[in-house]
């Protein structure tokens, strides 16, 4: 498994594309959508993009999730048949071979949807994770994007046929995969849980530029927000610090011997050593902790930390220099991880400014600098930036509710919407609008650090159509 760290390199998998048609980079991801007036559906909940308790059933919906390539292998790992999901995952909608893509998946995704419907999601990792560390190997989540492409795929087939029922169905099951992956331990699970989120969203706006697409402003209310809680995957980043390859054996009783310490290091050098191939006898650790050990003020400073933190000061005389300077290091990792654990959940700006003011500097850290700090706040981003995205397509939905019942007129302004809207997820303010004839603009506000980031920095670009 790739760490936090590494884990960070593959985001770029799960951002959000760029829908603008600019040969440039655009600053923004500007996303075009073409809509009709349309009321609220009665009952106001007949549309809901989860499964409501009234579908479920009994049972570990992960079971049934893997049951789906036992059934058609050849389906989803078949290069001819990858090939040609890529394609029409790709192709624009009107060119989309809807006809021949009625049953597509057949069975393995039936069992999707029946597994989607299930209550209790244990994907079995916690015991693996204690033991294993950074090393163990989910291939169960790598399959799940797999799983989710191809329900992409129907679902845009459902709504290029105007089956919008069935395509709502989908769509259901699609977050419901969502919710289900952020119960793995893992921030590499919530990663690919974004990813199944965000793979939804495409097609929900395509959906609601077909006619006679019924309004979602409810059904996106009523989604969760966050829809993809981070909790378990940080708390599982802490279950990964007690494992053997990370700090289980970092002694805190005894004294440890050359060769223990030595054993930590070789161990630390390959988590440390962000995919660098390291010569024989070549270290990452060893000569960061070398010119620490040799000062004698940090030596003592480390011990006078350790004492504060309740390790008895003759014990820690007896502990070589070498283990005083790693124990300090993982308390000042402690210390970072729940600088980043109680922000989790505050709103985004308030995690942000706290972000800022606690923002570590002076002396590098062996495992903080590495392992906390910026991928994780990166996965935090994600998050918000998907939530974000939820915010605005109920901000255009609410469009269309204004205007059925305004002779298809837009509003000048948010104020005069009836319905609530809700604030950008990153400000906690409303989003941007203005209106040019009849198309409104809706833009959310990048997160700090990202103000030049295209896919940050979300503009909907919504035309009304008489």
């Amino acid at each position: 498994m790739a760490r936090t760290v590494l884990a960070c390199a593959a985001i770029a998998v799960f951002a959000l594309p760029c829908r603008s048609d600019e040969a440039a980079a655009p600053p923004e991801t500007l996303i075009r959508l073409s809509v009709a007036p349309e009321a609220a559906p009665r009952p106001a909940l007949r549309y809901v993009l989860l499964p409501e308790l009234k579908e479920m059933n009994p049972g570990n919906p992960v079971q049934g999730y893997l049951k789906c390539f036992m059934e058609q292998h050849k389906f989803f790992f078949d290069k001819e048949s990858f090939q040609r999901r890529e394609k029409l995952l790709s192709m624009p909608l009107k060119e989309l071979p809807a006809q021949d893509l009625r049953n597509y998946g057949g069975f393995a995704l039936t069992q999707a949807d029946w597994a989607a419907r299930l209550d209790t999601p244990d994907w079995q990792i916690l015991p693996k994770l204690r033991i294993e560390g950074n090393y163990v190997l989910l291939p169960d989540i790598q399959e799940m994007r797999l799983l989710v492409g191809a329900l992409k795929v129907r679902f845009r087939a459902e709504v290029a046929l105007g089956r919008f029922d069935d395509a709502i169905g989908t769509a259901k099951t699609m977050f419901a995969i969502s919710r289900h992956l952020s119960e793995h331990p893992t921030l590499i699970a919530d990663l690919v849980a974004m990813f199944a989120a965000n793979s939804a969203i495409g097609p929900l706006e395509e959906m609601l530029q077909q006619p006679g697409c019924p309004n979602l402003y409810w059904a996106l209310t009523n989604l969760p927000a966050p829809l993809v809680p981070l909790d378990r995957g940080m708390e599982g980043e802490r279950v990964l610090s007690l494992s053997p390859t990370e700090f289980g054996e970092l002694d805190e009783k005894a004294p440890m011997t050359a060769d223990q310490i030595k054993s930590l290091i070789a161990k630390w050098d390959v988590l440390l050593g962000d995919g660098k191939h390291l010569k024989p006898g070549e270290s990452v650790v060893r000569p960061w902790l070398d010119a620490r050990t040799t000062d004698e003020s940090k030596v003592g400073a480390a011990r006078h930390r350790l004492a504060e933190h309740g390790l008895p000061r003759e014990q820690l005389l007896r502990f070589p220099a070498d283990q005083v300077i790693l124990l300090d290091q993982k308390h000042e990792y402690d210390a970072r991880f729940d600088d980043l654990m109680k922000t989790m959940k505050l709103p985004a700006w308030q995690a942000q400014e706290l972000a800022r003011q606690s923002t570590p500097s002076g002396e590098p850290s062996l495992f903080a600098d590495a392992l906390v700090g910026p991928s994780v706040y990166r996965v935090d981003r994600i998050r918000w930036l998907l939530d974000q995205r939820i915010a605005l397509l109920r901000h255009v939905e609410a469009l269309r509710l204004y205007a059925a019942e305004h002779d298809g007129r837009l509003p000048a302004k948010l104020s005069e919407i009836a319905v609530p809207l809700p604030d950008d997820p990153l400000t906690g303010k409303p989003f941007r609008y203005e209106v040019t004839g009849d198309t409104a603009h809706l833009r959310g506000q990048a997160p700090v650090v990202e103000e030049k980031n295209p896919e940050f920095n979300v503009h909907y670009e919504v035309t009304l159509r008489k």
